[in-house]
């Protein structure tokens, strides 16, 4: 079974394609998973609505915007998925790379749609996204000692096992640099597939690039500490949902 699991939020102009685009990707037995973060647009209106007309999409939600971090964490945990694949509710990931990311795991724990790998690559993104997203990937990858070329990128598919009792303190966009970097620590095996990253199909970007360097950078001084050293303290808030009994 698998999960796709979409955090979003302020999605209104893109959330209902969003939901159709997906739901042929979906299995009998597959789940769409959106969590609405905090929304104070009509996208909870939206997917109270496609509910009824889907019912593989689940929808869980923050009374507040709490941020992609937090969003995650709530997903990983409500995840009924044996692979549980994160993207953006935006349309910018190519849908069509799902069953390759999935088939990965198969050999794997983690499969990463990389930008940086042969064969991947950005269309359409501005030039500042494109340099801090090199310049950004290349320093994560120097000072942690990872060998991942995409550490960032939010189109992956995890064996819901690796995710169990994993520590996550960032609650934005530099939790993805946090997921990758604990992983990695902890001996996941990951692999890398080529993706062209396209621009959202419709609505405002939620990331804010300058305003998140310090954000990112405090992130990556944690994770040096962690790689480097060992120390880490933050507390474990990602659990696995209990089983219902049967």
């Amino acid at each position: 079974m698998m999960t796709i699991l979409a955090p979003a939020y302020n999605e209104e102009a893109v959330i209902a394609r969003f939901v159709e685009a997906v739901s042929p990707v979906l299995g009998p037995d597959d789940e769409l998973l959106v969590v609405d973060d905090g929304s104070a647009d009509s996208t909870p209106e939206l997917l109270s609505r496609l509910r009824g007309v889907h019912p593989s999409l689940k929808v869980v939600t923050h009374e507040t915007n709490r941020g992609l971090g937090a969003a995650l964490v709530t997903g990983f945990r409500e995840a009924s998925g044996d692979v549980i694949v994160t993207m953006d509710a935006d349309l910018s990931h190519p849908l069509d790379l799902v069953p390759a990311l999935v088939e990965a795991c198969l050999s794997s724990d983690v499969a990463y749609a990389s930008r940086f790998v042969p064969g991947g690559g950005m269309e359409g993104v501005g030039l500042l996204r494109s340099v801090i997203s090199r310049v950004g990937n290349f320093a994560i990858r120097t000072l942690l000692r990872i060998r991942v070329r995409d550490t960032t990128t939010g189109f992956r598919a995890y064996r819901s096992e690796v995710l169990e009792g994993l520590h996550l303190k960032g609650r934005r966009f530099e939790a993805q640099l946090e997921i990758t970097a604990r992983l990695v620590d902890r001996g996941a095996r990951i692999v890398e597939i080529p993706m062209t990253l396209t621009t959202r199909a419709a609505g405002e970007s939620k990331m804010r690039y300058l305003p998140l360097i310090p954000v990112y950078g405090g992130m990556l001084f944690r994770m040096m500490l962690l790689r480097w050293f060992g120390v880490d303290r933050a507390p474990a808030i990602v659990e696995r949902r209990p089983e219902t009994p049967g």
